[in-house]
């Protein structure tokens, strides 16, 4: 149950990471004045990167062959 949920935490921060990069290539003006758009949007990209990784290694967790023996 603890490790489903966290997939599906994982998954909405990519999904969000997704939504905030479009907003930014997308609508620049929609984005607040004032604000570093390179280092911004480069931060957005390793939140992403780093949400895709954790995903990747929960999925490998889950479907692990000793995974399967446990259950």
């Amino acid at each position: 149950m603890i490790k489903e949920a966290l997939i599906k935490k994982v998954e909405a921060d990519i999904e969000m990471g997704k939504a905030e990069l479009r907003t930014f290539f997308d609508n620049p003006q929609g984005v607040a004045e004032h604000i570093d758009y390179i280092s911004t949007v480069e931060k957005k990209v390793e939140a992403l990167t780093l949400a895709q990784s954790k995903y990747r290694t929960l999925v490998a967790l889950y479907d692990s062959p000793l995974e399967t023996k446990k259950k």
